[in-house]
């Protein structure tokens, strides 16, 4: 259409140039002109290429990567405020999504921005309208009028430039992403989000003010008395003293402990060993001697038995 308009536009200047009169005079060529000129406004007008996002912005959005796509998306719809507000989060996060997946499609500048008003729009029925679902879905529906070369002869809605694979993948794509989540995205533009208040307490130690322009005197501008008095650490607390009867308690108590083995003799220490002994095995001897007793006793009545049995069977 543009090459169209421009041909038409050489002719009349053409013959504007030849018979002036005739150029101004003749309707009929201003009118063709005028014409032509409304059929290319109404087709610019009627696509939703451009509408949100311009050329040089989509050619720029498809040669940068994920980071650098957010941080323009974030300058070009002023989402600064992403990192405390959840309204500006879940927009950026929803159109970087968007781009990144048109650009994985491999889509032109063209289609990216027409994918884009179709998402924005979306989303924006949500925002501002505060749209139902059945109602975006019939919006969304009126979008796709005309990509399908089945029905040419309907005025197409302006996304002509996709074909039908295109537009399925476009419509599970959205189905996904917006209508899936439809929910959250009405709670998250009509609930207001709770101001969360951080505080902090500081102790900051300040520099005492100067009463004379001179800072405190040191260790050597003090007299000695009061450097005694408060500022020398003050000597250790002296032990008590101990008195003499208890000194001589200690020496004896230690002397007992090292030399009471050394004035024992070679009978006392086995005296005492056969006097230990005694008190331990006594008891053990008597013990044992019951039990030979009684042994013995079990032994004899046996025998008895027997010769009982042997005076008894001899005639």
């Amino acid at each position: 259409m543009a090459a169209k308009s421009q041909k038409v536009g050489g002719k009349g200047s053409k013959s504007a140039l030849s018979n002036p009169s005739q150029g101004k005079g003749d309707p009929k060529n201003k009118k063709k002109v005028t014409l032509e000129g409304d059929d290319e406004t109404d087709e610019k007008e009627g696509s939703l290429a451009y509408k949100v996002l311009s050329e040089d912005q989509c050619k720029t959005l498809l040669g940068q990567d994920v980071v650098e796509m957010q941080s323009t998306l974030c300058d070009i719809f002023k989402l600064h405020n992403y990192p405390t507000d959840l309204r500006d989060a879940g927009v950026l996060d929803y159109y970087t999504g968007a781009c990144w997946w048109g650009k994985e499609q491999g889509f032109t500048p063209q289609q990216l921005s027409g994918f884009f008003t179709v998402v924005h729009t979306l989303l924006d029925n949500v925002k501002e309208q505060h749209m139902a679902m059945v109602d975006n879905l019939k919006e969304f529906k009126k979008m796709l009028i005309g990509i399908d070369p089945e029905y040419q002869e309907i005025k197409s809605a302006g996304l002509d430039f996709f074909n039908t694979q295109q537009a399925k993948a476009l419509t599970n794509y959205i189905t996904s992403c917006l209508f899936q989540h439809y929910k959250l995205y009405e709670l998250m533009f009509t609930q207001t989000q709770a101001e969360e208040i951080i505080g902090t307490d500081l102790e900051i130690e300040t520099a005492k003010p100067a009463s004379v322009p001179f800072p405190p005197p040191l260790d050597e501008g003090v007299t000695q008395e009061t450097f005694a008095s408060y500022i020398a650490t003050p000597p250790p607390t002296p032990e008590p003293e101990v008195e003499e009867e208890d000194k001589g308690m200690e020496e004896l108590d230690a002397k007992l402990d090292t030399d009471i083995f050394s004035e024992l003799t070679v009978e006392d220490v086995r005296e005492v060993i056969e006097s230990v002994a005694k008190e331990l095995l006594n008891p053990l001897q008597s013990e044992i001697a019951a039990k030979l007793r009684e042994k013995e006793n079990i032994l004899i009545g046996r025998i008895n038995k027997v010769h009982k049995v042997a005076d008894e069977g001899s005639p």
